[in-house]
């Protein structure tokens, strides 16, 4: 018994599953490509837009397909301004872009670093008393919880963070960033 081929059933478009709706915009964006390039009507573009969804048996009704492609026109527009931006200027955006923020941040960091160097001479001067001798001994001692952040108390850590203040307060000094 053979079983009886029905004709295909023309669709509407919204009875399409995502992934040919998909295909059918990519092919309607081709056909769009080719009217803009060739100049062809509207009409024509229709009319090619139905051949090339037949011809990958996508069945819409003629006037849904053509009612689709207009409506994706815009869009299609956009999206070939967009295609036809040269690969480098998109990355040279993207250098000027996180340049930018980079910048900023430097410029805000440069500020707050300017503003603590009061604050950097207190350290300074603590690291070299006799309270922080105390402190590093009550440390050493077991005195101190032992949650309690000792950054202040490494020796190394201290003279090390003063040391790259003073190189970098030169730098800047240097290229006349920390005048004014």
């Amino acid at each position: 018994m053979s079983k009886k081929k029905h004709a295909p059933k023309v669709k509407h478009y919204s009875d399409l599953k995502q992934r040919a709706k998909a295909l059918c915009t990519n092919l309607m964006y081709a056909i769009y490509k080719d009217q803009v390039k060739e100049g062809f009507s509207d009409e024509e573009a229709h009319k090619r837009v139905c051949e090339v969804l037949n011809s990958r048996n996508i069945l819409l009704f003629p006037e849904e397909a053509a009612a689709m492609y207009e409506h994706k026109k815009n869009h299609f527009a956009k999206r070939l301004q967009r295609d036809n931006v040269p690969a480098d200027l998109n990355k040279m955006e993207a250098i000027y872009q996180k340049a930018s923020v980079t910048l900023k941040a430097l410029e805000a960091n440069i500020f707050d670093l300017q503003h603590m160097q009061d604050d950097l001479q207190k350290l300074s001067d603590y690291y070299g008393s006799k309270q922080w001798r105390k402190d590093f001994e009550a440390d050493e001692q077991g005195l101190y919880p032992e949650d309690l952040k000792r950054g202040v108390l490494s020796e190394d850590g201290v003279y090390n963070l003063l040391e790259q203040n003073k190189e970098i307060m030169d730098v800047l000094k240097s290229i006349d960033i920390t005048s004014g």
